[in-house]
């Protein structure tokens, strides 16, 4: 997201105020960056409306409003307060760098890095907009130059939690999976991702004959598919796995046969030593040659796949494309990799093509929101988990999805997959690549000019119309 800042100290000069509305405005000043810190952004935006009626000339609170309405998504009305603020004062090295955050969020980032640069110049001491022009040159694949600005910042502040999490990243999304899961680890210092407790210690790599290990899923149901694959390489070290996994997964992942699988939340038996699945690949030193890609490792139940045969209508001669368009909103990038159903309505009237509903939650609604209720066959109802979802899957010939937890499972199931990536893409696909060793069935669809999902279903549409069916 990039580091904000917001400015809490309040100062008047005659230019600003008379002294009779000085009391008044500072008052309510302490009140709007109180409201602002709370998190109640509507009354903190409402709070600095009445400061500027009250002084239209105090650059600082619409530097603070632009903050405010960049925290609700509201990019270019948050870039003309900023304009606002660096009009009354051009040399604000804060104002500049949330302007390039700004910036950066709708996908500018020549201008973005302007921004930062202009910032650190003014005030070359300023950590932050070292850190975010670090993160505006990963976006744009500078990823040499970005771990630069990050070293730089380390340099200054080696506790900088954010920089070494966006490290991490950049390592990782560069190729140089090494460093870049030796300093995933990091992720453990963030406020929205605090550690397990367990009494047990932490599995390092050590035998572990007549040992029991937890292996314990983390972040989303995505990365529990991918990384799911270690689990039979942990046979080797002996003992006996344990593994903890979000609800949707447990009947699927009970079908590995490697391990005894809980949900979580539920009591699990004791055990010796645990260990977050996504740390796996540090111990094992992944490397992007060794990359373990044995595929398919995730396999569906016969008796679902059977019952949900009987929902695949059609002609057995034409392709049945199973199509997925959201994934949890809660994802930092969401609001990019998430396609929506819109684009896709470009490829539905393919000839000799069935299109399946994979999506579930709120926005498989987007099926009768854009009237394509007699394009789509809508599934949601009958995908009560992912056992369910992967039986429906290997009745498919072809699954399109955006970056979320289907593209995972289709490429672990090892069916013929495309997933559409949104310009700055995520680590795990490195940087404008079309193929992946982590899913050797995926093919990689990336947007050529950010937000620009046009252009990807273009060449998703030549592709479908010129398919061979195996």
């Amino acid at each position: 997201m990039g580091k904000e800042f917001i400015r809490e100290k309040f100062s008047n000069n005659k230019q600003l105020l008379d002294s009779e509305d000085e009391n008044y405005v500072h008052n309510l000043y302490k009140r709007a960056i109180k409201l602002h810190k709370k998190g109640d952004l509507d009354q903190a935006i409402l709070s600095y409306k009445k400061i500027i009626l009250s002084a239209p000339k105090f650059a600082k609170v619409y530097n603070n409003l632009g903050v405010a309405l960049r925290a609700k998504n509201l990019f270019p009305a948050a870039i003309s307060a900023y304009e606002k603020s660096l009009s009354l004062a051009p040399n604000d090295a804060g104002t500049l760098s949330n302007m390039g955050n700004a910036l950066r969020a709708i996908g500018k980032f020549k201008d973005a890095e302007k921004a930062h640069r202009k910032a650190i110049k003014v005030n070359p001491l300023y950590t932050e907009a070292t850190y975010n022009l670090g993160l505006v040159l990963k976006d744009m694949g500078h990823f040499e130059k970005a771990i630069e600005c990050f070293n730089l910042v380390l340099s200054q502040k080696p506790d900088h939690i954010e920089a070494h999490w966006d490290r991490s990243l950049t390592y990782l999304q560069s190729g140089d999976l090494l460093r870049g899961f030796e300093e995933y680890e990091w992720r453990w210092k963030l406020k929205r991702n605090p550690p397990r407790d367990f009494i047990s210690p932490l599995w390092r790599g050590e035998n572990l004959n007549n040992k029991t290990l937890l292996i314990h899923c983390e972040q989303g149901i995505g990365d529990s598919i991918q990384f799911a694959r270690y689990i039979v390489i942990l046979k080797q070290f002996g003992g006996k796995l344990i593994l903890e996994c979000q609800s949707p997964l447990k009947r699927l992942l009970n079908n590995l046969n490697e391990c005894e699988v809980y949900s979580r939340g539920e009591e699990l038996p004791d055990f010796d030593y645990h260990i977050p699945l996504l740390s796996i690949p540090k111990i094992l030193a992944t490397t992007i040659g060794k990359i373990p890609n044995k595929v398919p490792y995730i396999f569906p139940y016969i008796e679902d796949v059977m019952l949900y045969k009987k929902l695949i209508q059609g002609p057995d001669n034409w392709l049945k494309v199973g199509i997925c368009w959201a994934g949890k909103p809660s994802q930092g990038n969401d609001r990019n990799r998430s396609s929506g159903l819109e684009p896709f309505l470009s490829i539905l009237g393919i000839k000799n093509t069935i299109f399946y509903s994979l999506q579930v939650g709120p926005r498989a609604n987007e099926i009768k929101e854009y009237g394509a209720t007699g394009l789509i066959y809508d599934l949601s109802a009958d995908l009560h988990d992912f056992a369910h979802t992967a039986a429906v899957i290997d009745n498919l010939d072809l699954v399109i999805s955006v970056d979320t937890s289907v593209a995972h499972l289709a490429g672990a199931m090892n069916k013929k997959l495309w997933i559409t990536l949104c310009y700055t893409g995520d680590w795990r696909y490195l940087h404008k690549k079309t193929t992946t060793d982590w899913y050797p069935s995926a093919e990689l669809i990336q947007q050529e000019k950010f937000g620009d999902w046009e252009s990807v279903f273009k060449r998703i549409k030549n592709k479908l119309e010129n398919y061979k069916k195996d």
